[in-house]
Parts: C-alpha cells; sequence; structure tokens
C-alpha cells in the first residue's frame, strides 16, 4: 500500500515537472513572439512603411492560422478548455491529448501574441490536463487514478500561469468539485503537482509575481461597505458578461464554415489595427493592468477603455481559437475598479482607501462572480500581487458579488460553456444519422 501511494505521488510530482516545464515555455515563447512583433512594427514605422495595415496583416494571418488549427485538427482544443477538463472528470467528455496538447500549445503562441484579447491561462489549465491524461496513460493508471491526474495537471496549469500555487489547489477543490474523487492522497497529488509546477516557473522565468503592483496597507473598517457596494455593482457586470457572452456563442455556432473563416478573418484585422491605433483595447490583459494606475483615471476614460474591451472580449472569444477569458477578466474588472473609484471618492474622505484597491478587488471580484469561485478568486488575486492585507476587502466583494450572480439563478461560466459543447455534439451526432 505504501509503495502504491509513493508511486502515485512521484507521478504526480513528475506531472508536476512537465506543466512547469510546458507552461513556462508557453509563456515565454508567448512574450518573445510578441515582443517580435513589437520590433517588426517599429521597423516598418522607421522605414516609413504602412504600418496599421502591416499590423492588420500580421495579426490576420497569426489568429486565422490558430483557427485552422483547430478547424483541422483538433475542435477540443477551441477557446478556454476549462470546460473539457470538466467534461473530463465527469467522463462527459474525452481528453484526445495526441491532437489537443500541439494544437493548444501551436494555436494559443500564434493568438495570444497576435494580441485577441484572450488569455493563457485557460489553456494551461487545458495543456496541464491533458498531461495528465497522457502520463495516466502511459503509466496505465486506472481510470480513477488518471481523473485525478487530470485535475492535478489542470490545478498545475493554473498555478504556473499565474504563479499561485494556493489558487490552483483551491481551483480544483472549488471550481472542480462535482467531478473531482476528493480523498487526501487525491488532494496531497493535486498539492504536490502545483508546488513542483511552481518550482520548474520560478527556475526557467523567475519568482516575480503575475502582476506586479503597489502593495497596499488594509483600509480601515469603516470604509468595508463600500466595498460591499462595489460588489453588487461588480456581481450585475459578472451577470451580464455571462449572459452576453453565452448568447453570442449560441449564435455563432449557427454560422457557416464559410462564414466562421470570414469572421475569423475579419476579426483579426480589426485587432491587428488596434494593436497600432489603441494597444490598450487588445492583448490578453496585463499589459493594461500594469499601466492601469498610471494611465488617465478619469471615469470617462476608463469607462470607455472598460467598454470597448468588453466587447472585443466577447468578439475574441467567439472566433474559437485556443485562448482564455481569465486575463481579459482580470483586466475587466481592473478598470471597472478604477472607474468606480472615481464616484466612491465622492461618499467617502477615508484616507486609508486608495483608488489602486478598487482594481485589486476588482479582479478578484469580476473572477468570483463569473466563475462562482469566490475562494480561489480572493487566493489568486492575494497571490498574483502579494497584496495579502487586501483579503478583508476581497473577501466582502467576491462574496456580495458571487452571491448576485447566484440569486439570478445565473451558472458559473464553465459549467454553461461545458452544456454548450454537450448540446453541440449531440447535435453532431443527430445530424451524422440523418445522413
Amino acid at each position: 500500500m505504501h509503495i502504491k501511494i509513493f508511486k502515485y505521488y512521484s507521478i504526480a510530482a513528475l506531472l508536476g515537472i512537465f506543466v512547469g516545464i510546458i507552461g513556462s515555455l508557453f509563456m515565454l515563447l508567448i512574450k518573445s513572439t510578441s515582443h517580435l512583433l513589437d520590433n517588426s512594427l517599429d521597423y516598418i514605422k522607421s522605414i516609413g512603411g504602412p504600418v496599421e495595415l502591416f499590423s492588420a496583416i500580421i495579426s490576420m494571418v497569426m489568429i486565422y492560422s490558430a483557427w485552422l488549427l483547430v478547424k483541422l485538427v483538433s475542435l477540443d482544443a477551441s477557446g478556454s478548455g476549462v470546460q473539457e477538463i470538466e467534461g473530463a472528470l465527469l467522463h462527459k467528455r474525452n481528453i484526445l491529448w495526441r491532437r489537443v496538447l500541439p494544437v493548444k500549445f501551436i494555436g494559443g503562441i500564434l493568438a495570444i501574441s497576435a494580441k485577441l484579447v484572450v488569455g493563457r491561462e485557460g489553456p494551461t489549465i487545458h495543456i496541464g490536463g491533458s498531461l495528465g491524461e497522457m502520463i495516466g496513460e502511459w503509466f496505465k493508471l486506472s481510470r480513477r487514478r488518471t481523473d485525478s491526474l487530470v485535475a492535478a495537471g489542470a490545478a498545475a496549469g493554473l498555478a504556473v500561469a499565474f504563479n499561485a500555487p494556493l489558487a490552483g489547489i483551491l481551483f480544483v477543490m472549488e471550481e472542480m468539485r462535482t467531478g473531482f474523487n476528493f480523498s487526501f492522497s487525491n488532494f496531497s497529488a493535486v498539492a504536490i503537482s502545483c508546488v513542483m509546477s511552481v518550482i520548474m516557473l520560478h527556475y526557467i522565468v523567475g519568482s516575480d509575481p503575475a502582476i506586479p503592483m503597489a502593495v497596499f496597507s488594509l483600509p480601515s473598517l469603516q470604509s468595508l461597505w463600500l466595498f460591499f457596494i462595489f460588489g453588487i455593482v461588480v456581481g450585475f457586470v459578472g451577470l451580464i458578461f455571462n449572459i452576453v457572452l453565452m448568447k453570442s456563442l449560441y449564435k455563432s455556432d449557427k454560422l457557416s464554415s464559410f462564414s466562421r473563416d470570414v469572421y475569423v478573418i475579419l476579426v483579426g484585422l480589426i485587432v491587428g489595427f488596434l494593436v497600432y491605433i489603441r494597444p490598450e483595447i487588445v492583448g490578453g490583459g496585463y499589459e493594461i493592468i500594469e499601466k492601469s494606475l498610471t494611465m488617465n483615471n478619469s471615469f470617462l476614460f476608463l469607462g470607455i477603455i472598460f467598454i470597448l474591451r468588453f466587447i472585443m472580449t466577447i468578439v475574441s472569444y467567439n472566433t474559437g481559437v485556443p485562448g482564455g477569458i481569465f486575463a481579459p477578466m482580470l483586466a475587466l474588472g481592473t478598470l471597472l475598479g478604477l472607474a468606480l473609484a472615481n464616484i466612491f471618492q465622492w461618499f467617502s474622505t477615508d484616507i486609508t482607501v486608495h483608488t489602486g484597491m478598487f482594481a485589486v478587488v476588482g479582479m478578484g471580484a469580476l473572477f468570483a462572480s463569473v466563475v462562482r469561485a469566490p475562494v480561489t478568486g480572493i487566493v489568486l488575486v492575494v497571490e498574483m500581487t502579494q497584496n495579502y492585507s487586501m483579503i478583508l476587502p476581497l473577501m466582502v466583494a467576491c462574496l456580495t458579488a458571487t452571491t448576485v450572480v447566484q440569486l439570478a439563478g445565473n451558472q458559473p461560466i464553465y459549467t454553461q460553456l461545458l452544456r454548450r459543447k454537450l448540446v453541440s455534439k449531440v447535435k453532431n451526432q443527430i445530424g451524422a444519422l440523418n445522413e
């Protein structure tokens, strides 16, 4: 018995190493490819070339290439991938890792580097879960043990994407609880994988926080009512985000193959054009988060950027290329927090409250409301920004925002995305039978 447990934990550690290495390479290749594109634009500008046209064409080619990989090799690799892992744990979806891994890796690099408004975190989670399936198959483990490795790989994927090992563990416990076979050994396997993946991240990339921000002191207890009101507003924004995203996806599912290709090409051209004209509107979100505290912080400016990024997030995710909504959500939460901080200043003169606090809390609250995982949202933001003193305001806002969406009867976004996949699968099977 002890030997079996030791073997199981050793395999979990090996999985964490794999996820850490591939997740780190995924991150570095996205960053280096993005920098290469930026340098290319600078060169075109220096010689007086048509920068806008060049940028639009390059982004279009990269984004359309990512879509072709999905279309021709693995449709399962489209979008975030979190719903695919949840479906696999519920035994409603199969992880075809031989197809998914290369498409998710290469397609993700192409789409995210091209500044499409999608994030690397969902794909990294999908890659991690797929590696869990792969290793389970390699070692000929039982279905029950392989499922646990799929969950452990997904957790390690989130951990390495955000440099947040605790959030990775909590994400599986909170978001994937219906499919995860909880036991002490399985929980330990998840924790071991997360730890090993982050160790590899620190070794390859470094130990800097995922989002470098100012570290704030704990605001006064008298100011917590502001974060409660903020949580209510964010809850309604999260509800609107879920509704708009799902309605748009169901509409895009009705597009013909040709119309889908045209749509992806047009989105690619628009994104590429905006890369040069208004770069704050496109991209995964980390750059706008880092710049947000030093930007023009008027309510009108931040509100306009928020609305435009909201639209571009929906439009980008509808392309179906590999890319998630984690980072775009965090960026939206940051912008929303800074915008509303301008209004809260009219009602409070508390000197312990800084506008940047609402940026930090906004990230966690919007994530919590959309995903319905408040504890993960709290710990994730704390680990990413190292704002440990913000736990209490985060708890107030995240729990409030989650409650708003729950009372509205709107299910977690990944539950809805999984249902869409299952409905699409049934329709395809019925269509095949009719033929």
